[in-house]
């Protein structure tokens, strides 16, 4: 099916109504948001944003919230492109971004605003204005439809240093795994979905919120990432979709107190979706052995977040990806890269023809960077080709990025970075005296927080000196 917000938001709007769609937390307590409350607002604050000069290109910067996700709704479908920026991203990194990337306005919530009023001086032809400050008229006009096939979506993918690419995604590609993912998970609106993940990722943005447009489910917006167990049980969920450190906490919680998984996730759970980084199978193992509904998923920012996901209730081997969706053309390479063609696949990265174009090979398939092999219709992951760290958060740490920081430093020969002890670690080869904790906090500076060094060690003389 041909689905675009439009027309899914206007074929909806009078079937779901007045049942509560999305909430979020006012004072420690559960407000909800209605379906046609939801429509109503997307409507009346692209108008707004029309009206008022906020240009075609226009990046969130902000933590969840019901007011992002109608600003990012608005935007993608009538206005023009989306930038979702990252909230952890400090003043420096995004004023990287604008240094080499073209937008038109950025909003941001309270928390960036010192941030972004520091940035407005510097870009004064951007517009930065302050969320609380958006306040739409109560009368408004239903702007036009922008075309399905037109880029409405940058996302940027985890990058190391430097700028991280921005993924150009339309409505067509967002859209396009919605059919085959229900087949797998026959959402609808009277499932429940806790949502903790940032909607910055394709993996909240798309597959946990957009598609609960089409859907009815209900979102309940995590209120503090210290308090998702707790809150858990006060939503009950009956989907939830976490990262594997989540379910890794879990699990330690599990086995050190005796605890029941199915209680501790609410006891109302229909589907468990995981991604974003390698699982350990004995703790998918564990999960589905207690009566979980354990869905494992591989995907990227490229191909709209959705590649492979396990069917439900499906027998296990605890080492796939999941069944590849029927609608791809997925493929390994003679080098063993797994590379894909469909319309889930991006449009190209923004502003960087050069690079899109390796990514793709001749005949159309991109490149996803990942080794695996396909058995009966299953994705099984081998490794990278390029040296990669997947933290358990999802995040890619790229160990080369990190190594290039230290190049020209005086007495550093050569610097080795890799994982240990679920830690960023490095190794500094040294030809003389050189003060490696200074320099290892230098270079710190530069990198975004969850690809800093954690620890690491001085060789010199064959002499290793282990430092913390």
């Amino acid at each position: 099916m041909n689905y675009s917000i439009d027309t899914i938001m206007r074929e909806n709007i009078n079937k779901y109504g007045d049942k509560g769609y999305i909430y979020e937390k006012e004072n420690g307590v559960y407000c909800g948001h209605t379906y046609r409350e939801f429509c109503e607002d997307v409507w009346r604050h692209s108008d707004h944003l029309n009206k008022n000069g906020f240009g075609r290109v226009i990046a969130l910067y902000a933590a969840n919230s019901y007011k992002y996700m109608v600003l990012d709704t608005a935007i993608m479908g009538y206005i023009g492109i989306c930038m979702t920026l990252s909230k952890e991203w400090t003043c420096d990194d995004i004023d990287r971004m604008l240094e080499t990337k073209k937008i038109d306005s950025l909003i941001y919530d309270k928390e960036r605003a010192e941030a972004a009023e520091k940035l407005s001086a510097k870009y004064p032809a951007i517009k930065f204005v302050s969320m609380d400050e958006i306040k739409p008229e109560s009368e408004y006009t239903i702007l036009p439809a922008q075309d399905r096939n037109a880029s409405c979506k940058v996302i940027f993918s985890s990058g190391t240093t430097g700028i991280p690419k921005g993924v150009m995604l339309c409505q067509r590609n967002m859209f396009a795994s919605w059919d085959n993912l229900y087949k797998r998970a026959p959402m609808n609106e009277t499932d429940v979905d806790y949502l903790f993940l940032p909607l910055n990722h394709t993996y909240a943005g798309i597959c946990n919120f957009l598609y609960s447009v089409i859907s009815g489910m209900q979102i309940w917006l995590c209120s503090d990432t210290k308090k998702i167990f707790e809150e858990i049980l006060e939503v009950k969920p009956t989907l939830f979709c976490a990262v594997p450190l989540i379910y890794e906490r879990l699990y330690a919680v599990c086995m050190e107190k005796g605890l029941d998984p199915v209680q501790l996730l609410g006891g109302n759970i229909r589907y468990l979706f995981c991604g974003g980084a390698y699982m350990k199978p004995e703790i998918r193992q564990y999960i589905k052995q207690c009566g979980l509904n354990f869905m494992e998923a591989y995907g990227l920012s490229e191909t709209s977040s959705l590649i492979s996901t396990e069917y439900s209730y499906s027998r296990d081997d605890f080492t796939s990806c999941g069944a590849i969706y029927e609608h791809l053309d997925a493929r390994i390479a003679d080098d063993g890269e797994i590379i894909v063609k469909g319309d889930n696949v991006f449009n190209g990265y923004y502003q960087e023809e050069e690079l899109t174009k390796k990514c793709f090979t001749e005949d159309g398939y991109f490149k996803t960077g990942d080794t695996g092999e396909i058995r009966d219709g299953k994705l099984y992951l081998i490794g990278r080709k390029k040296r990669v760290i997947i933290l358990s958060n999802g995040e890619n740490v790229y160990p080369h990025d990190i190594e290039k920081c230290f190049e020209g430093i005086e007495n550093i020969a050569k610097v080795k970075v890799f994982e240990k002890n679920r830690e960023i670690f490095a190794t500094l080869y040294v030809t003389g005296t050189t003060d490696a904790e200074r320099i290892i906090s230098s270079v710190n500076e530069t990198l975004p927080k969850y690809s800093r060094i954690s620890a690491y060690e001085v060789l010199q003389d064959s002499i290793a000196k282990r430092i913390k």
